[in-house]
C-alpha cells in the first residue's frame, strides 16, 4: 500500500472515530461530582478531570469538628469526589471503546508505528545503507 493511501486510511478511521467519541466526551466533560464527609458537613465538588471546583463546609460541620478533624473531613470529601470522577472516566472510556470498536490509542499507535518504521526511527527497523546518522 502506498504511503498516501495508508495515511488517508488512518485519517478516515480517525475522523470516523472522532464523530463517535466527540458527543461522549462532551457529555462526560460537562459533569461534576460530589463527595461528602463529616456526616454531610463537608461537601467537595470536582469537575470531570478531578479539579476541585467547590468546597462547602456547613456551620454545623464547623461546630462539630475541631481544626484537625475538619481538615481530615475536607480531604475525605475531596477524595470521595475524585473517586467518583475517576469511576465516571473509566465508564466513559468503556463507552468510547464500545462506540468505536477499538481503542483510539491503538489507532494512533498503529499510525505512529507505521510512520516510525517508514522514517526508520524505530530501533528494530533496519536503516538503509548509509542513512543512519
Amino acid at each position: 500500500m502506498d504511503e498516501m493511501r495508508q495515511l488517508r486510511m488512518y485519517a478516515e478511521r480517525l475522523a470516523g472515530a472522532s464523530a463517535k467519541i466527540d458527543p461522549i466526551v462532551e457529555k462526560w466533560s460537562a459533569r461534576t461530582f460530589t463527595g461528602a464527609a463529616a456526616e454531610g458537613g463537608v461537601v467537595a465538588t470536582v469537575d470531570a478531570a478531578g479539579t476541585l471546583v467547590a468546597l462547602d463546609i456547613s456551620a454545623l460541620g464547623k461546630r462539630r469538628n475541631d481544626g484537625i478533624a475538619l481538615a481530615d473531613a475536607v480531604v475525605a470529601a475531596v477524595e470521595a469526589a475524585e473517586g467518583m470522577a475517576a469511576q465516571a472516566k473509566a465508564e466513559m472510556m468503556d463507552e468510547l471503546v464500545a462506540a468505536t470498536g477499538h481503542r483510539l490509542g491503538s489507532l494512533l499507535g498503529d499510525a505512529q508505528r507505521d510512520f516510525e518504521a517508514r522514517a526508520h526511527l524505530r530501533p528494530d527497523h533496519p536503516w538503509p545503507p548509509g542513512a543512519r546518522p
